[in-house]
């Protein structure tokens, strides 16, 4: 059975070091796959913003 490491939305805030604000623009603009449990709990698997990720670098649309 496959481990899914899941990262809060405030996790990923510190991990690329932006605000709230550029996570929802990521999510609504760039599609990134945000689970929202609630309107307080969102998440994302580990290794879909690595799949994420690598999709953005190859389309050159945002640099990590």
């Amino acid at each position: 059975m496959k481990c899914n490491q899941r990262i809060t939305k405030q996790e990923l805030e510190r991990m690329y070091g932006v605000n709230r604000h550029t996570i929802e623009v990521w999510r609504k603009r760039f599609g990134l796959p945000i689970i929202e449990i609630s309107t307080h709990s969102k998440y994302i698997r580990r290794e879909d913003l690595i799949e994420w990720e690598n999709k953005m670098k190859r389309n050159n649309i945002i640099e990590m």
